[in-house]
């Protein structure tokens, strides 16, 4: 259970945090605009993720936190107002990094 956990945590905050992370390629400057410090954190939450996943996990499990990141990101597209969605993804983030410090 112990190392599934962290694996979840990283799947979910990439997830959670990935779509907002998108809005930065966009050329729809209205969307972003508004809430500029929200898609920022979710750009630094999502690339920590990503990395984490692949850095602490190995390519494979990495791989696989990495797309189950992404299918919860395909799944919750527009369902939710997104600071609250990146609050939850950013303190997903942090009991991740929490979890591998007690692991040390």
């Amino acid at each position: 259970m112990l190392y599934v956990l962290p694996a979840l945590l990283l799947s979910f905050s990439l997830g959670l945090s990935w779509n907002r992370f998108l809005l930065t390629f966009t050329s729809r400057t209205e969307l972003l605009q508004n809430q500029m410090p929200v898609t920022v954190v979710a750009a630094a939450v999502s690339l920590s993720a990503f990395a984490l996943s692949v850095g602490d996990m190995g390519p494979w499990l990495g791989g696989t936190i990495v797309l189950l990141g992404l299918a919860l990101a395909a799944i919750i597209k527009g369902l939710f107002h997104p600071i609250p969605v990146v609050a939850l993804s950013a303190a997903s983030l942090a009991a991740y990094l929490y979890f591998r410090v007690l692991a040390v």
